[in-house]
């Protein structure tokens, strides 16, 4: 390794230190999107049941006419889509997270090593 593989190593490591910058609010945002997803999913279902059973019906079948509910499914749709975006910035942080590691182990390996030749 020479200077230059030095300098584009420390040029890897400033690249993965500014996108795990921006990417640090939106895991934010997915995080709370993961912890909270079952809690959502049952409030809506909830809306649905409750005017069934207002309209008299049992809980068995106030659930099964909520989770029929067209209104509903696309409730879930919408929240499905949310997850699905909040576990990909989530995967793509613990990426970036790993070229980080790449390149700082690379970098702290390129100096030793130019330490040793100088040496």
């Amino acid at each position: 390794m020479d200077n230059n593989d030095i300098i584009q190593v420390e040029e890897r490591l400033k690249n993965a230190t500014r996108r795990l910058h921006q990417l640090a609010p939106l895991v934010g945002n997915a995080k709370q999107v993961r912890q909270y997803d079952s809690d959502r999913r049952r409030n809506a279902l909830a809306k649905y049941v409750v005017r069934a059973l207002k309209d008299g019906q049992s809980a068995t079948a106030a659930e099964a006419h909520g989770r029929a509910d067209l209104a509903y499914q696309a409730e879930i749709a919408v929240m499905s889509r949310d997850y699905e975006a909040s576990e990909k910035t989530l995967a793509m942080w613990e990426a970036e997270q790993c070229s980080f590691e790449a390149a700082r182990s690379l970098l702290s390996m390129a100096k030793e090593s130019m330490r040793v030749l100088e040496g």
